[in-house]
Parts: structure tokens; sequence; C-alpha cells
């Protein structure tokens, strides 16, 4: 008999929702029994891609005595950490607390006020890998919930407590980030073998590549070495799928060899502009195609018919996990010609006994392709194209195989960051489709994940958007609607930005410096995180610093610059001591520091005149500049930025006004003389 999930519309959720526990969704009516039957909430979450909640499923959730044990003593709650990051990041930090060390699947064991008192990871159905089996565990919890409640509500309280001191209301600093200091710190520690700054497990860091990339834009010729030698690695393969495109979750090893083979939405999304800006920076035909590829990846495996983009694909097959990724000697010889074969021998890290499990390969070259060029005495784009002929008949026949599930979930801050990396790939790479493919996924979110009455929604599937969105939702979906207003300058993007703007500071502001992560009408939370560390995606708070920095230089208005500077002081401490986890804080840093190009497009008609004024605008790479544009007559005054206001036609023609931190030049109505003025810019700032 289903549970109570059977109406959810979670890929995740719907995976439980034939066990036997009798799971309930986080919601008033699993609370409420919990208070009315006085029993411990069992609170589970995990995700659908996540190898190790499957194999605790298959062990424990669809074993009946298990579940027999579960229903009789707990209230039993399932939730997908991609729908409610904002609860898995508090009961995250409890387990943390308690253990030592996080994961998924997380298991938590709650009173019914919702605090947490015990927790861990991972449980196995009997004792093994140092670890007590989870019917121990379970009636272990039952004990000491009939034996001790004081003993349980005093742990309670101090583990609460603990999450709570960790919030960022309780940090404050003096001092903005040292960027000069960091940029040294990050060449120290880097791995100058590999790449990348850890040893094993491994994961990129896209955020970190793009402080950089804007660091070297600016003339840093230690931040373009670690930016060419991080993409460099990563562009071998390995975690990224030469076959068929994207990058896995990431690396288990040192080497980028062997990945954790499911891949994500905003890996994938920040890793295509990391190699688009790489591009930018650099002209190497590398990154360009290592991003197509991840682009391509994206519009065709996992894009929504309607415009939205899916969540995640799984790690695992029927097969097992990798094995859709991997290859058997014998099944390389099969689908290549002798001469093909041959070459990618020598090329890729292939071994007999395989570099993965039972005699399976994952495909990675040996080293860069520049160096394979060289070898070969061929240019860089005919090895590509030589390459990419030998993969192409790989994926014809790894399309034979039964690939992963995909996670259908809509998510909209992810969604927002591969917006930004469709509309600067279609710009730097005058591509109109990818553009296109942007501003579907812009109007899907107006449609569809916009409440009616302003309230961002955190994502969508089956035709339902019903989860509250987070600060970094709203936030990250201004900055995408501004890449989408810069593209097209059309005011609805404008309009719908402003008006989430009001929405951010209505629902998530604070007393404090830093924003809540959950806006104030959600219920059922027990307290309410400001979580100021970047993770896999940036931190909510990072975005919305982001937000005031923008706004500030489209609408001047003071108190935006006024509330970025103060989020950069009170962290600067933060990160400048610890830039491996504020990588976007480090952007963020670096736009503060330096002048910003403004330029205003002024014109009669809908825009067609000022089209080589875009063009040359969009050829170019500069993260040190805003665009904005008012079409025609007054009346629009009011849903345009503020710089816009008062600017007019010279003798009737088109007209640009090219600003650098608010002071303007004369305006400009040649498009030759425009040309060069915006080349002129210089982002240094003195101070």
């Amino acid at each position: 008999m289903p549970n109570h999930l059977s109406t959810s519309t979670s890929p995740y959720l719907k995976q439980h929702r034939d066990n036997p526990v009798d799971w309930y969704p986080w919601g008033e009516e699993a609370i409420r029994r919990a208070k009315a039957d006085n029993k411990p909430i069992f609170l589970s979450i995990g995700y659908a891609a996540c190898h190790w909640c499957h194999v605790m499923a298959h062990e424990s959730f669809e074993d009946p005595q298990t579940a027999d044990i579960l229903n009789r003593n707990f209230i039993c709650i399932k939730v997908d950490r991609e729908e409610r990051p904002d609860l898995d990041d508090i009961y995250m930090q409890a387990v943390v607390l308690i253990t030592g060390r996080g994961g998924w699947p997380l298991s938590v064991f709650l009173k019914p006020d919702l605090k947490p008192f015990y927790g861990g990871t991972y449980f196995p159905p009997f004792p093994r890998f140092g670890m007590p089996s989870f019917k121990q565990i379970l009636q272990g919890i039952i004990n000491a919930w009939r034996t001790n409640p004081e003993g349980i509500s005093k742990n309670a309280k101090t583990i609460i407590k603990a999450v709570e001191t960790q919030q960022g209301h309780f940090i404050s600093g003096t001092k903005l980030p040292d960027l000069d200091a960091t940029v040294k710190k990050l060449f120290k520690t880097y791995d100058w073998e590999y790449g990348g700054w850890s040893q094993a497990p491994k994961f990129p860091q896209p955020m970190l590549i793009e402080f950089l990339i804007q660091r070297a834009l600016n003339g840093d010729f230690k931040a373009k070495e670690l930016v060419e030698h991080n993409l460099n690695q990563l562009s071998r393969g390995g975690l990224f799928d030469l076959v068929g495109g994207g990058f896995h979750r990431y690396s288990t090893d040192r080497y980028w060899l062997i990945p954790h083979f499911e891949k994500m939405l905003y890996d994938n999304a920040q890793l295509a502009l990391a190699f688009v800006h790489g591009y930018a920076l650099t002209g190497n035909p590398v990154y360009r195609w290592i991003a197509e590829k991840t682009l391509d990846f994206i519009c065709t495996e996992m894009t929504h018919p309607l415009g939205g983009f899916f969540a995640s694909l799984d790690a695992d097959t029927p097969d097992g996990e990798g094995r859709y990724y991997s290859w058997s000697i014998s099944s390389l010889r099969e689908t290549l010609s002798d001469q093909e074969y041959t070459w990618l021998e020598k090329k890729f890290n292939l071994t007999t006994n395989g570099n993965f499990e039972s005699g399976m390969n994952v495909l990675q070259l040996d080293q860069s392709i520049h160096k394979i060029a060289n070898t070969d005495k061929v240019s860089v784009k005919e090895t590509i194209q030589h390459l990419e002929l030998i993969l192409k008949k790989l994926h014809e026949a790894r399309s034979k195989r039964t690939p992963p599930n995909i996670d259908t979930k809509i998510i909209s801050t992810w969604n927002a960051l591969t917006i930004n990396a469709f509309v600067q790939a279609g710009r730097i790479f005058n591509n109109p489709e990818y553009i296109k493919t942007a501003q579907k996924a812009g109007d899907f979110i107006l449609k569809n994940l916009i409440s009616e009455n302003g309230h961002i929604m955190r994502n969508w599937n089956e035709g339902f958007a019903n989860q509250p969105g987070t600060l970094s939702d709203i936030a990250g979906t201004i900055l995408a609607f501004y890449q989408l207003y810069e593209l097209s300058l059309s005011p609805k993007y404008y309009q719908a930005l402003k008006k989430l703007h009001q929405s951010m500071h209505s629902d998530f502001s604070t007393e404090g410096v830093f924003y809540n992560d959950v806006a104030k009408h959600v219920p059922n939370m027990v307290l309410r995180p400001s979580k100021l560390q970047d993770s896999v995606t940036p931190s909510g708070n990072a975005l919305a610093c982001h937000v005031h920095w923008l706004l500030y230089q489209l609408d001047m208005e003071p108190s935006h610059d006024e509330k970025m500077i103060s989020m950069l002081r009170n962290i600067g401490d933060e990160v400048t001591e610890h830039p491996l986890s504020f990588g976007y804080w480090l952007q963020i840093a670096d736009l503060s520091a330096q002048n910003v190009q403004q330029i205003v497009l002024v014109t009669s008609d809908d825009g067609s005149s000022i089209l080589d004024f875009t063009k040359e605008i969009h050829k170019s790479y500069n993260p040190f500049r805003v665009v904005a544009a008012k079409y025609g007559p007054k009346s629009q005054e009011n849903d345009i930025p503020t710089i816009c206001q008062n600017r007019t036609m010279i003798n009737g023609k088109s007209t640009a006004y090219i600003c650098e931190d608010f002071t303007c030049q004369l305006p400009i109505t040649d498009f030759n003389t425009f040309k060069n003025a915006i080349r002129r810019f210089q982002v240094h700032k003195n101070k």
C-alpha cells in the first residue's frame, strides 16, 4: 500500500512511495501526529542521484522488519534535499556537530518540536564499517525516548543552540577581503601536478576559477596561470564525460580520473560558464569545445520541452554504478577501427585490467590536447576534430546501453545559473540557439516559478510548484533576469527583477547585516538559517550581495552600495582566511574593487537601430560593465533603470552614453567612436 508520499511530484520521494515505511512528507500533518502521539521523528534526507541513499533504501527502507520498527515507534518523514535545502542545511549542521562528518542519506532523530537530538548518515543493516546496524540505532533511540526524556531534551537544546551560533547573524568583521593575498594563497596551495586544491575526493571549483578569470582580466598573471592549468586538466576527461559531454559530480581520486558518476545541473552550468569565460580570456579552442559539449549535453539530456532544465542524472544504472560511462578494452576494439583504436590506445589512460572496476576503463587523455597536437604535428582544431570522430562512434555505441535516470525537478537557482551560462556562451560564441535556450528558460521561470503574490518558488515538476523558494532562488533569479535584460534590453526582465528584489527585501531581510535563507512566511522551521559559505552553488547571501552591486550600478541608490560593502566587510576576514569556501564572495569583492562601465543606449524605435552597438558589446566578456536601454517615450521612465532616465537622443539619432563609475563621456551617435570608447575602458580602480 502506498504511504503518504503517493501524491508527491519529487522523483526522489516517488522512489520511496511504495516502501513499507509509512513515510510522510515534511509538513503539518506529520508534525501534528508526532506531537499527538508523543513520538520521535525519524527524518531521512536525500536526493534522487544519491548512490548511498539508494543503498540504504534497498537495505532498510524496503525491509518489512525494519519498517515495522519505524512505523510503531516513530513518525517517519522523507525530504528531498534539493526541494528543501533550508531543512537540509539545519539538520546537516546538527549531524556534523554530533558525529564530526556529514553526507547523504542524512538520518536525523527529532523531538516533535523539530529539535534534533541524534543523527548520522548511512547506517548499514548489519554492524559493519565500524558502525552499528540501523536496527541497533533504532532500538537505542527507542530505549532513550522511554527512559531518559530529560537527557534527550537537554541534548536537543544543546545541539540546536550550537547550530544557531554557526549562522551568519553571529559573524562580524571590519576588513574587506584581501584579494592579492588570496590569489597568492590559491597559487601556493594549488596542485600543480594534477590541478585543483585538494587531494581526494577532489571537487572542481568553478567559482574560484571565475574569480581568477576576473583577476586575470585585470592583468594578474598568476591568476591566469592558475586558470589555464586548471581548465587544461579538467579538459582531459575522467571527471568530464568526453563521449557525451558534461561533468560528473566529483573525482574520487587526485587525478580527475574516476568520478562519482552523477551529473548535476549546477556543476555543468558553472563549469560550462568557466570554460566560456576561459575561452574569452585566452582564445583557447579547447575551452570552447568543452563548453559547447557541456551546454549541448544540457540541451539534449537535461532540458524540459517547455524550457526549464532538469536537476540531475543518476549515478546508478541497472548494470552498476559507472558502467554506462566506462569501457572494456574489447568493447572499444569492437566499436572502433584498428587505426582509431591504436590512436586511442596511445593517447588515453587505458589498461587491459581497467582503470576502474571489473576491467572497465574511464576515458581520460594522458596529456593535454595541445601536447597531443604538438606530438602529432597538427593543429589543436585538427586534433579536436579527429578526437570527435572517434567519440561520436563511442557515443552511438553507448546510446544502446540503459541510461541513468533523470531527476526531472526544475530548480529555480540552478536554472538561473544555467541561464547565465547559455547567455554568456550565446554572446561570446555568437550562437543564437544558445540565446533562444536561455530566453525560453527565463520565460519558463516567469510563468511557472513566481507565484501570483510575488513569492519565488523553489522547484517545479509535473505541472506543480509547491515548495517555497530560498534566498539563493530569488537572488539567483534576479541575476539571471539581468543577463536576459542585457541580452535583449526588454523591459519585462528589468521589471521582473525589480519586483523580485522587493520580495527579497520583504521576505528574507533581517535586523542584521545578512539575510535569512528562508522566507518569513515559511512555517515549521526550528530556526531560520543564514548560511554564508559557498558550497557547490553560491550561497544565498553571496548572490544577494551581487544583487546589491548590480542594482547600485543600474539605479545609483547609495543604500545598495552601503549594503554590499557592509556584507563584504563583515565576512572579509573569513573570505581571506578560507578562500576555498567563498569563491563567489571573492568574485563580488573583486567587482566592488574595480571601476565599472555603465552603458546606456537611447533610441526611439524597437531597438533595431542600436543592434550594431549591442553586437559590439556582446562580443567580449567584461564583468565590470552594465548595460541598460531606453526606448522611446518619456512615459517609460518608471519602468527603466535610473541611469537611463533623462537621457535623450542627440540630433534625432540613436545615442550611447558611456560612463565610468557614474562619470560620463559626451554622448555618442557614431558606431566607430562607440566601439573605440568601450575598448578604452580600464577596470583598475585607484584607491
